[in-house]
């Protein structure tokens, strides 16, 4: 759950993952407690350096080096387990990132016992205009790429920690499902998610191993269905409101198909490509046909749930693997990292209509 920010403009959103794991509560918490073993499992850490320990708390140095990213950082990891005899109580663990090239915020990892296991929730904030020159760079341009960032490092996160304690845990390894013919609408039970909904945009992922196989994503905008249709199916003023220098031209129209040009021009990562966009309301279909996201495919459902409220629904299966250098880079050091980075790209896409849609 990607959680909506304050009044405050500068303010960044906290980022929630949860994630179930065959592996208990304390094996769980025990990886997690364990910095240095970090190196072993997480493509994003390449050396820790214990600083000093106390009763519950480690200080901690990290590093890592990809291409332009070359990165350190200090951390202070902090742990409160559950009081004696509460086998029901969540572990927590906070990580405050003390200084260093992602900036200053914190980490919360919450372990809840299962009977099958445990779920694993990682709620996060780090502010990127605070870290290096590179990462400044990039957050600079806009507060929702902060996001993104924020959104592609949890998942990776949480991602290789629950992989991790499945290992130490012994669990069998999953086959690998089939890969699916056809993206699927997810079913969604409304009354269940409605409370999350009034808090943040949702995501789910659904993967086998390091293949993403779908993306969705479900928020909630404040505005008719008939307001929310004409934001989307305007192909050149909804690419234009992504984030600051994206835009679209349209360059060719036939019945309820438009094909448009898109741009994110954004230092570093900046992308672009040509799709058609298929308007059958209320089912929006989007087809990558040349470009970054080339065989990208996407759909978006609107159904009003108010006189002035729009629930939307998208789902998609696509990749950065040929985009720019950096993107790609990134992905193939770690693919839950790439499948953090689709998952922020989809938020980006609602918060777009959102943006879109007030201004009409």
């Amino acid at each position: 759950m990607v959680e909506f920010a304050d009044m405050d403009a500068g303010q960044l959103p906290a980022i929630n993952v949860a994630v179930p794991v065959r592996a208990s509560a304390d094996q769980v918490t025990r990886v997690i407690a364990d910095p240095a073993g970090y190196p072993r499992f997480m493509p994003t850490i390449d050396k820790v350096k214990v600083v000093a320990r106390q009763a519950n708390s480690i200080v901690y140095d990290w590093a890592f080096d990809l291409a332009l990213l070359q990165m350190r950082g200090r951390n202070v990891m902090t742990l409160y387990r559950p009081p004696p005899g509460k086998t029901d109580v969540a572990s927590r663990i906070t990580i405050d990132s003390e200084e260093g090239d992602l900036g200053r915020g914190r980490f919360l990892w919450r372990i809840h016992p299962r009977a099958s296991g445990s779920l694993l929730v990682l709620s996060m904030r780090l502010d990127l205009r605070e870290a290096n020159f590179v990462a400044r760079q990039v957050a600079s341009a806009a507060r929702s790429v902060n996001r993104s960032a924020n959104v592609a490092l949890g998942f990776s996160l949480a991602l290789h920690v629950r992989d991790e304690a499945e290992r130490v845990a012994g669990a069998a390894k999953l086959a690998p499902a089939p890969p699916p013919a056809e993206l699927r609408k997810p079913g969604v039970d409304l009354a269940r998610f409605a409370p999350l909904l009034t808090r943040g945009d949702l995501m789910l992922f659904d993967a086998s191993g390091a293949r993403l196989d779908q993306i969705a994503v479900i928020g909630v905008v404040p505005h008719s269905q008939e307001k929310v249709h004409s934001v989307m199916r305007d192909a050149r003023k909804f690419g234009s409101s992504l984030v600051p220098g994206s835009k679209a031209e349209v360059v060719a129209q036939a019945g309820n198909v438009t094909t448009f040009d898109w741009t994110i021009d954004l230092p570093l990562v900046g992308v672009s490509g040509r799709m058609k966009l298929t308007d059958q309301n209320p089912l929006l279909r989007v087809e990558a046909i040349d470009g970054a996201l080339n065989g990208g495919r996407w759909q978006f459902d609107l159904q009003p749930i108010a006189a002035d409220a729009t629930l939307l629904t998208g789902w998609a299966r696509f990749d950065f693997e040929h985009s720019t250098w950096l993107l790609e880079k990134m992905v193939h050091a770690d693919a839950f990292l790439g499948q953090g980075i689709v998952g922020a790209s989809q938020v980006m896409l609602v918060r777009a209509v959102r943006s879109r849609a007030a201004k009409l």
